[in-house]
């Protein structure tokens, strides 16, 4: 059955996920975030440029990783949603649009001067690199093999938000990302922590 087949790492996301939602919205409402006015800022660049970047990470995702075995049936499509969309949406959001909101704020939102403009955008990939290496370093196989690899695809993932000053991009890109992921490369080591293996359905 369906619900028999959900294992140990589909409880672990929705406990991934409930945290996060958790944390954003208690962040929304501590610094009175206006997220409607982030959503539509520069909203057609940040969509632009998401859409750029996950065309890239599409291809870098089928010519670094073997095609695995991946589950059957309704479980896979639950896997492409579960694994694949929300849990790249929810990475884009925690790893992306928490930081940028953060260096945004530090500058007032006010982004009308290249000094401030070159800050901000200092500020975000800092702030990103440091959430992402701290994210990742809590799986045991980014301890072992380092997390330049999450770094650099995150860093990627990042620049239409960092360029647009919107995380709509970014999100997307990441839920890409994700997806293709769950459907080329199932069992893989790098783009879905924890690595999973289709005997463990």
């Amino acid at each position: 059955m369906f619900s028999a087949a959900c294992s140990t790492h589909d409880l672990y996301y929705a406990v991934y996920f409930a945290a996060v939602a958790i944390f954003l919205t208690t962040y929304v409402q501590a610094t009175r975030l206006d997220v409607r006015a982030l959503l539509t800022r520069n909203w057609r660049w940040s969509l632009g440029l998401g859409l750029i970047a996950s065309a890239v990470l599409v291809v870098a995702v089928l010519n670094r990783e073997d095609a695995t075995p991946h589950p059957e049936g309704l479980y896979f499509v639950f896997e492409i949603a579960w694994r694949g969309a929300l849990y790249g949406a929810v990475d884009g959001l925690l790893l992306t649009a928490f930081p940028l909101a953060v260096a945004l704020s530090l500058f007032g939102g006010r982004l009308d001067t290249l000094i401030r403009k070159v800050g901000y955008a200092a500020v975000t990939l800092g702030l990103v690199w440091i959430i992402t290496a701290t994210y990742h370093l809590g799986y045991e196989q980014f301890r072992d093999d380092g997390v330049g690899g999450p770094e650099t695809g995150n860093t990627i993932i990042s620049v239409p938000a960092i360029v647009s000053a919107n995380p709509i991009g970014a999100v997307l890109a990441h839920t890409v990302m994700h997806v293709a992921a769950v459907t080329h490369a199932y069992v893989t080591d790098l783009y879905l922590p924890p690595q999973t293996f289709v005997d463990d359905e």
